[in-house]
Parts: structure tokens; sequence; C-alpha cells
């Protein structure tokens, strides 16, 4: 490893060198585009080694922690550039010609759709210059990043490639991992007596819990607090807590009273709450807890900000550059994208109009990864498009507005004119015994029957908090529909439901 990272920093002196010398001195003719793409290619390539390398070491220094997330923006921007563009070479027109064009995209005033919209101009130029301007400076800057890169120990062996990583790893979220970990780990100055809380803001399915399971499975912060504890709604309405009848985590410090050293506690709340029962809960947690104990509380509205006594942290889902190479990794696995052309325009499609889902992304990338036929997938984002079409057109919502809401949606299956319904979505632990053994992509795209209201497995989760996600959905056959709030009087049946 240190030999790669030598020559590494050779090449890096060289490229900047070059670099430095064609932009100050040489004034050269402007290259084609596809040369600019090749140069794209390249740099991206040097990059995501460098990127790759990084995350696989325990990086303490704040500063290379903040360059590092740089060169990933930098990166997932690169390869969502170079995708776009020669997916347009590649079969796009054959997804429109079935009749999805305008349904499983985003809206042309999203940023993500008007840089589809945007090839053939000047303007996909200018981004590609753009982008290719970034990573030249990056690679300029980099070198001393790479220097200090080698003092810092590896975390693990690296698997051989990079899906079976985001298999076992959180995604996209290294800065927010660092954020909790320096508010955890800080030492309390001597007489304070208030425990430090630190609020934790998001929309559903954002990875809150999975952020905070990530951060309480690490060996230094179970090594720090005696017990781990996680509380939810009902403790909050109880204002009480079981430390030993509640815990979901504990680790205890063998020289070291479980009863008297310092706890993490992890409040979990999903509806709002005000001030006056919060403050009751927190007097009553300090009473039980002793001197550098801390506290994480997530949910979903932003009030809780005002119960923190630090700078709260504020998840958003990720931007659309990055879940495109997430969803890209996880759907091709160890096959290479560039020796199948005519898929990654499929999938770009699919991933844009999966508003940055994870669910979705591991449900539907499992289904294309197990099939890599380009009629399959053409036939997969057909069906896609339909399923939006149904649910806007009956409930004038998108499909996963309904689904984070917990609506019901109407899903048509592939291998029938039958539809299925989504009438409840949960989570259960992944310890659940009662698991169910059929999978939802089994009903909605394989043939198996079911019989009323049944319970089906979307999804396991792999990485903590080790969740399945089940539906529970009830197989219906084709109905008329009304036409919402056009005309009352007109009734149809969709020819997608038929």
């Amino acid at each position: 490893m240190e030999v790669v990272l030598s020559a590494i920093m050779g090449e890096l002196k060289n490229r900047s060198i070059t670099f430095l010398v064609d932009k100050y001195w040489n004034q050269p003719a402007a290259p084609h585009m596809e040369e600019k793409l090749q140069t794209l290619q390249w740099l991206l390539l040097r990059v995501r080694i460098i990127v790759e390398e990084a995350e696989g070491r325990h990086i303490a220094n704040q500063a290379m922690i903040y360059q590092l997330s740089i060169l990933r923006k930098e990166m997932y921007r690169g390869y969502y550039i170079l995708d776009s563009f020669r997916s347009q070479g590649h079969g796009e027109d054959k997804t429109e010609d079935l009749g999805v064009s305008h349904t499983f995209s985003l809206s042309k005033f999203n940023p993500a759709k008007r840089l589809f919209l945007s090839f053939g101009d000047t303007n996909v130029e200018k981004e590609v210059e753009r982008v290719l301007n970034n990573l030249n400076i990056i690679i300029v800057d980099v070198s001393e990043f790479v220097t200090f890169l080698k003092n810092y120990p590896p975390l693990y062996r690296q698997p051989y490639s990079m899906h079976l990583f985001l298999d076992r790893c959180m995604f996209g979220r290294q800065m927010e991992f660092a954020r909790i970990m320096n508010f955890l780990m800080q030492t309390e100055p001597p007489g304070r007596e208030s425990v430090q809380v630190l609020p934790i803001v998001g929309p559903i399915h954002v990875g809150k819990s999975t952020l905070v399971s990530h951060v309480c499975s690490h060996e230094r912060v179970r090594s720090l607090f005696s017990q781990i504890v996680w509380a939810g709604e009902d403790n909050l309405a109880n204002q009480s807590l079981n430390f030993k009848g509640n815990v979901h985590v504990s680790k205890h410090r063998d020289s070291v009273s479980s009863e008297k050293a310092a706890m993490l506690i992890i409040i979990e709340l999903s509806e709002d709450n005000d001030e006056a029962t919060w403050r009751n809960l927190y007097l009553a947690y300090a009473d039980h807890i002793s001197t550098g104990s801390k506290i994480i509380i997530t949910n979903r509205s932003s009030k809780i900000v005002e119960f923190g006594t630090t700078q709260p942290l504020v998840l958003s889902y990720l931007n659309p550059e990055a879940f495109w190479y997430f969803f890209k990794v996880l759907t091709f696995g160890s096959a290479d994208p560039e020796l199948q052309p005519e898929l990654v325009p499929i999938a770009m499609k699919l991933s844009m109009g999966m508003n940055q889902c994870f669910i979705a992304a591991n449900m539907i990338g499992g289904l294309l990864q197990s099939n890599l036929n380009v009629q399959f997938w053409r036939r997969a984002v057909k069906f896609a498009g339909l399923h939006v079409q149904a649910n806007t057109f009956r409930f004038g919502e998108s499909l996963n507005a309904l689904l984070r809401r917990n609506r019901p949606v109407y899903l048509q299956r592939m291998t029938s004119n039958d539809y299925c319904v989504i009438l409840d979505n949960y989570e259960t632990n992944f310890d659940d015994k009662e698991v169910p053994k059929i999978t939802f992509l089994d009903v909605l795209y394989g043939s198996v029957e079911c019989l009323g209201r049944t319970e089906v497995l979307a999804w396991r989760s792999r990485i903590p908090p080790y969740r399945n996600h089940i539906c529970s959905c009830e197989i219906q056959k084709p109905q008329s529909m009304a036409i919402p709030r056009t005309d009352p009087k007109t009734t149809v049946t969709p020819p997608y439901l038929l």
C-alpha cells in the first residue's frame, strides 16, 4: 500500500507541473468534447483511488476530513456529468419509446433534470469545463493530503469491490459521523453538572437512526460510555427511563461500576413535544446519570433544536450526484458499467425518480443486479413509470410522498393485469423470527399469488440498526378510476391498469 501511495505522490507532482505549465504558458487549441470526456474519466479515476484509500483509514484530523468531503463531492459531480452526457448516445430514446419519458423523470425545474435538458447546447460544455477545472485544481492541491494520509492506520481490510463496501457501511455521512464523534469525545470542563444534549433533525427515512447506530457501534464510543441506552416515545410519555430493562446496546467497563460511570442516552422521537414535557424528562434523567454522560435526541421536527446544548445536526437527503454514484455501484455490483453502456441511461432514469430514497435504491438495485439484461431493465423502468402515473393520477401526489407518509399506493404487477396495493409499511428488528418469507419483489415482479392482506418483506438492512422493512399489501383486480379535480363526471379505466 505504501508503494501505491508513493506512486500516486510522484504522479501528482508531475501532473501539478504539467497543469500549471499548460494553464499559464501554453494556449493549445480547444480539445474535442470526446477528448475532454476522456480526460474527465482519467481524473475521476485518480480522485476515486485517493477517496477509496482515505475511506479505508482512520483519519482524525478535521481539516483532512473536510478536504475528503470536497473530494467526494467533486467526484460524485464528475461521474454524474460523465454518465449523463454518455447516456444521451446509448438508448435514452428507447426508454422514451416505452411511454415513460415524462413519467419517471424529474421536473424540468429540478437541477438534475435541467442537466439532461441542456445537452445539445453550450451549457453542457461549460459544465464539463467547470468540472475539469475543479478536478485539476484538486489534483494540484491534494499532494499534501496524500502525504499525511500515510500516517493514519487502516480501519479494516478493504473488500475487493466497492459494492461490498456499501453493503456494510453508511454512505455519504462521513462529515456528520465525525461531527457526532467530536460531540461525544469532548470532555466536560470542571464544575459543569448539566448533561450535554445534541439534537439531530431530519425528514423521515433520511437516516437519523442509522447514523446514530453507526456511531454507537464504534469501539471508541463503546469504551467511553458504560451503557448506551435507547429510549422512545413510551419513555417520554412515562417521563421515566428503566436503565436495566430498556438497554438496547450496553457495554460495561471492567473497572468502573455501571451505576456511576458515564452513559450515552439516545432518545428517538417521531412526534412534536413541547418544552415543558422535555424539561421534565431531562430533569428525571439528570438524577440517574453521572457526570460526563451525553444525550442525543432525534426528531423530524426542528423544534427539538431548543432542547440542545450545542449546535444541532441537520440531515437532508443526498444530492442527485451522490445518490447516482451510490445507486450505480449498488446496481452494477462487480460488473463494469463501461462494458454495458446501454444499461447506464436506464439506471440513471430510475435513480432520478427515486427522490434519494435508500430503501427504493436497495430494492430496485438488487432486482436489476440479478438480471443484467437490457430488455428486462427497460421493462422495469416502464413499469416504474406506470407506478408513478397511476398514483399521481389517483391521489395527486408522487409515489415517494405517499410511501413516506405511509399512505396506500397502487403498483401494477409485471406478470399480470392485477395490481398490488401497499396498505401499510413498517419496520421490525433484524432478529425478529416472524419475518415474512415472501418478498415484495416476488409479488410485484414475480408470479407469487397472495390471498387477502399479506405481509411481505421489502428489504433487510445489513447495516445498523439492522431493520426489516415490511409491507402489508393486497392483490386487487383493475377497476375504474375517477380523474381527480378535473371533471367529476368523467371516469376512465387507465390503460396501464388493464
